[in-house]
Formats: structure tokens, sequence, C-alpha cells
């Protein structure tokens, strides 16, 4: 006999929201999504242009910015994790993202924001809280959170990272890794 049970089951979830100065790195994360010639539009719940969602996953300069996020991370995570995709998105005049999660994180996921306001920011509706935009600004959360960007009604484009890490229980031989120690 085929039983299912189903239940919900509450998870501990976090933001972690902080900040980095390092103009070097956030410049040159910039130029590098300047330089890419190839983006989509609306294929996913971002209303707007993005990268393909593993753009950055060996990029020095995002392995940079992980790096010089270590103990933020060690807050939150402190177990091996990988990247899973780190991509970027732009959003113009009119763009926006639908509220949406990350539930295929395993780890962490997490946000950095390579433009000043003002913008409508990212709004978590599960802890009633909004992140505003600000130039070397980043949050951490549980994949499990909902958050959504509201419609960007401003001339300025509005420039993020956004990344989910995986949860590796062990790894495995040849499996690539990025140490950030």
């Amino acid at each position: 006999m085929t039983k299912i049970l189903r239940k919900d089951i509450l998870v501990d979830t976090f933001i972690l929201v902080d900040e980095i100065n390092d103009d070097l790195i956030l410049n040159n994360l910039l130029k590098d999504i300047f330089e890419n010639k190839e983006y989509y539009h609306n294929h996913t719940n971002v209303i707007g242009k993005h990268t393909k969602f593993n753009f950055l996953n060996d990029n020095k300069n995002f392995h940079d910015f992980l790096k010089l996020i270590k103990k933020q991370i060690y807050y939150i995570y402190k177990e091996n994790f990988l990247i899973d995709n780190a991509w970027a998105n732009t959003y113009n005049k009119n763009d926006y993202a639908n509220l949406h999660d990350h539930k295929g994180s395993t780890a962490f996921s997490g946000i950095l924001y390579l433009t000043d306001g003002p913008g409508p920011g990212t709004y978590f509706p599960q802890y009633d809280l909004t992140i505003q935009e600000k130039k070397g600004r980043f949050c951490l959360f549980h994949g499990h959170l909902e958050h959504e960007v509201k419609k960007f009604n401003y001339e300025k484009d509005r420039i993020t990272i956004a990344f989910n890490c995986l949860h590796v229980p062990f790894l495995d031989e040849g499996q690539k890794i990025i140490l950030i120690k």
C-alpha cells in the first residue's frame, strides 16, 4: 500500500545585510558585466536584462568579493559550499522582479548591489524588510525566503549580482572548488 504523508516543516531562515567598500572589486565587476554582450530578457522572474546564470561562476572578481565577505558568510553558514550560479541583472525603467524564492539553493543565496539608489529596493515579505540599493551593499539570505523588486521607475540603471550556493557534504575527487580562506 502506497502512503504519502505531507506536512509543512518550518525552517530557520536568515538575512544578513552588510557592505563592502572595495571600489576596485566593485568597478571590475561592473566592467565585466558591461563587456558582456549576451543578455537575456524576460526568461525568469526578472522582467529586465540578465546574463547567463553561470556568467560569474568562474569570475576572479566575484571570487575576490566572496573572499572579502568570508567572515559574514561564516556567520550564517559554516559548512562547505559551491557556487551553483552567479549572474548579473540590469533593471531599466519599468523593469521589476516577480515575487520568487531560490529554494534550489541548499546553502545560501545572495545579492550584491553594484549601483546606488534611488530604487525600489529588494523586498522580503516574510521579514517585512526592504533592502535599499547602495553600491557595495550585499545581503545573504536563506533560499526559501521570497523576495521581489517593485517596478523600477528611475532613469538610472539598477545593476545587481545574484548568486546561489549549494551545500557540499563532501568533495568528490576532481571536483572544482573555490577556496575562500
